[in-house]
């Protein structure tokens, strides 16, 4: 029986719902450190109204985290912090860590600090996003790059869904699509899958011996990127990234 918590980690959720992000915390997540997630309220990520209105909740977000006496907090959802590019990104991230008290950081900030530990300078993105988006794609890819990270490749996985239709893919059906995409792409140094809504922590591995290299998910970077600060350690079987802890 647990007498005490480890910790308590904050997300900024962009998304109405959570779901398959908690399924994918809690797959790696040691049994003491719980999860406090609150949302930014955006239904689609490609309108630009939606997008701008959760903008103005970041600091209202990090307060309610901040009652529920979080250790770090992670604010998700490349769409909205990288809506107005790699500048843009900075000035979020900076609006987050003043209204801070505690470590705080971005997906994408997670992701790219990922992908220098793996000494990844070119990479496969597997995307979601569907083709009237490649606004959101462009965003990533410029927000890499500025950081010293080539998008070497962009591939889509499977048929291209709504947030609320893409959440219904299996890992089954996420490693058959990122295996083949991997494939195509034998000359980069490691494989993003972009989306909170994939769940891949638990076939991270199964991938990494697939493809022959590192495979980072949003969900993994996230979680890296909130227990990194606060020394929390995860065990073997959830790929290289998080395997570093």
């Amino acid at each position: 029986m647990l007498d005490h918590w480890q910790a308590r980690v904050g997300w900024i959720h962009p998304r109405v719902n959570s779901d398959i992000e908690i399924y994918d915390f809690y797959q790696a997540a040691p049994e003491d450190v719980v999860l406090v997630v609150t949302h930014l309220e955006v239904v689609d990520s490609a309108k630009k109204e939606q997008v701008e209105a959760s903008l103005k909740l970041l600091e209202r977000a990090v307060e309610r985290l901040h009652m529920s006496k979080v250790a770090s907090i992670m604010k998700n959802g490349a769409p909205v912090h990288l809506h107005n590019g790699p500048e843009g990104h900075k000035q979020i991230l900076a609006r987050l860590r003043a209204a801070s008290k505690v470590p705080i950081s971005t997906s994408s900030q997670a992701l790219v600090d990922a992908f220098h530990l793996l000494k990844a300078k070119r990479i496969l993105v597997v995307s979601t996003w569907r083709a009237e988006s490649k606004h959101l794609s462009s965003n990533l890819v410029n927000h890499l790059a500025s950081e010293g990270i080539e998008a070497g490749a962009v591939e889509g996985i499977g048929k291209q869904l709504q947030s609320f239709e893409k959440v219904q893919m299996t890992p089954a059906q996420i490693y058959e699509n990122a295996v083949a995409a991997g494939k195509k792409h034998p000359d980069v140094d490691a494989v993003y899958i972009q989306s909170g809504t994939q769940a891949t922590v638990g076939i991270l591995d199964r991938l990494e011996q697939a493809i022959g290299k590192p495979v980072v998910s949003s969900n993994s970077a996230n979680i890296w990127g909130s227990f990194h600060p606060l020394g929390i350690k995860i065990g073997p079987g959830y790929g290289s990234l998080l395997g570093s802890l």
